[in-house]
């Protein structure tokens, strides 16, 4: 199996369970899968994968709650949805007469009453998120900027009805997009801390058999690492890698 390609099938996989509150059919997911060649390990560790961020298989039903953040999930979190619940509230017929003011007639009074009330479902999506490794403050942070954009664009839509998957697919891809970035940071991170690793592992057996500390010139000729890169790990270690004269 190629890892590129079922790791982009298992983002749409994420996507298209966050858009059904958390849920994928079975014949969805077999949409998504079969065309890649699981075997039967691997459909195993995707299912638990998927269980482990609160995916689950079947159809929501409207009845589930929505998950609870937690502590750990910034200490302003709390105040700041204090203070959404102080918006002013408005009616499903309010809301429908600003969608339409709003994509006709650029509305800026309707563009301020969709805002107060799309900001509730920033939050909601958010929660859709919440078992991935970005803090809940920063994806309400990413899908408020878009929900401004998405907001700000409305009357290049043909009609109100297209307002909601407008608003909320802008909002999904911004924290999708916040997901897809601090996981790239991370594994960039992981590969430069095994990278000093190597480099401090090396450069520690050589000092030893020359029973003397080595010189980035000696280890990146013996190792086949190079000088930049070994001089790149001393600077990134304060210059503490044993066996390597700095």
């Amino acid at each position: 199996m190629e890892e590129a390609r079922y790791r982009e099938t298992l983002d749409k996989v994420i996507r298209h369970a966050h858009e059904h509150h958390n849920y994928i059919t079975e014949e969805a997911y077999r949409g998504f899968f079969d065309p890649i060649l699981m075997n039967e390990r691997e459909d195993e560790l995707t299912r638990n994968y998927l269980s482990g961020i609160n995916i689950r298989f079947g159809v929501w039903d409207g009845k589930d709650e929505w998950p609870e953040f937690g502590e750990e999930d910034g200490k302003y979190l709390k105040l700041y949805l204090e203070e959404l619940e102080a918006l002013p509230g408005y009616s499903e017929e309010e809301i429908d007469r600003a969608k339409r003011e709003a994509v006709f007639d650029d509305s800026e009074e309707a563009r301020r009453i969709l805002m107060d009330h799309y900001l509730k479902n920033v939050v909601d999506i958010a929660r859709l998120y919440m078992y991935q490794a970005v803090p809940a403050e920063d994806l309400i942070g990413e899908g408020n900027i878009a929900l401004m954009t998405a907001i700000s664009g409305l009357s290049v839509l043909e009609g109100a009805e297209d307002v909601d998957g407008f608003i909320g697919g802008l909002i999904m891809d911004a924290m999708d997009k916040a997901i897809y970035e601090d996981t790239r940071a991370r594994e960039s991170a992981d590969d430069t801390l095994r990278r000093i690793n190597e480099i401090n592992d090396k450069a520690r057996e050589m000092s030893e058999e020359e029973m003397r500390s080595v010189t980035v010139r000696e280890l990146s000729e013996a190792s086949g690492i190079s000088e930049d890169e070994i001089r790149e790990a001393m600077r990134l270690t304060g210059n503490k890698i044993e066996g390597l004269i700095p």
